[in-house]
């Protein structure tokens, strides 16, 4: 089984070794040399070339069975989103179109729903987002769902795992600040199980999914549990986030993670983040 990734990045990389370790013959694409040698490490051939070109684009060898797009914008600012999304997702699908492939799965967000008011939501909810970053995303979903062969969506919510994890992170450096009364609620995914959901996606190509895991929780009562577990104080209040100075905006919704786990009887091993955190507050003591 040939895989081709299309961004070997956090959870790219994580996804290859694992790809690697059960069988597949493993490609990864990323922009810049300076990883290539821990690729060739984890058992993935490097592919240095820069998705928004579509002189480079066509530099991909043919006759992958199955192609994984987990790109990203580097944490760039708006122009890197619609530079990486939009003309890069375009240069994909159009390369896409000219391959003969098993399945394509495309690691999306839940940030493409526009929900504010805690509700739940699954993948039949039709309320186009108002943020420009979640209306691209959603424009790229729609252009890879457009080629001619079975297409997985994979919308993911915030991602943690070894090394990641923006408000635990921002909690153990001391710096992070409650938004509000903290009633937002997080939503949030192990790297690990992501890259599991991944790899099960395979199995029954086609369709939408979100990838979260069991348990949405609020900010307030994210970081009471982290209080308590390591005994540091609370962070200070601070008045609410302006969504204009995000760039994924704001939302506040529970996301619901029912239909993946019943279509491929998935478990997640991290079902909360109290599993994925407790095991990084273990490492560093």
């Amino acid at each position: 089984m040939r895989t081709l990734i299309i961004g070997c990045g956090y959870t790219g990389e994580a996804l290859g070794k694992r790809l690697f370790s059960i069988g597949h013959e493993v490609s990864g694409i990323l922009r810049d040399k300076e990883n290539n040698a821990r690729l060739i490490e984890l058992g993935i051939t490097p592919l240095n070339l820069d998705i928004t070109k579509t002189s480079e684009i066509q530099q991909i060898p043919n006759n992958y069975d199955n192609i994984i797009i987990s790109v990203s914008s580097s944490r760039g600012g708006l122009d890197a989103y619609k530079n990486v999304f939009g003309k890069g997702m375009i240069n994909i699908s159009n390369w896409l179109q000219t391959q003969s492939i098993k399945s394509v799965v495309f690691i999306s967000s839940t940030s493409v729903y526009r929900e504010t008011d805690g509700e739940w939501v699954n993948e039949e909810i039709n309320n186009p987002p108002s943020n420009s970053t979640s209306k691209i995303l959603l424009r790229a979903e729609q252009l890879v769902t457009n080629i001619d062969y079975p297409v997985t969506i994979l919308r993911s919510s915030g991602i943690y795992g070894p090394r990641r994890g923006y408000l635990f992170n921002q909690y153990m450096k001391g710096i992070a600040k409650i938004d509000g009364k903290g009633e937002r609620f997080i939503n949030m995914v192990h790297r690990n199980d992501l890259v599991e959901a991944i790899i099960t996606s395979l199995q029954k190509p086609g369709g939408i999914y979100n990838i979260t895991d069991d348990e949405p929780v609020t900010q307030f009562e994210f970081f009471k549990w982290l209080s308590s577990t390591t005994g540091r104080p609370m962070p200070p209040n601070a008045p609410p986030i302006d969504p204009s100075t995000r760039k994924r905006g704001i939302t506040n919704k529970r996301v619901s993670n029912k239909l993946f786990k019943d279509k491929f009887e998935f478990n997640y091993v991290y079902s909360t983040f109290r599993d994925g955190l407790t095991e990084e507050l273990n490492k560093t003591t």
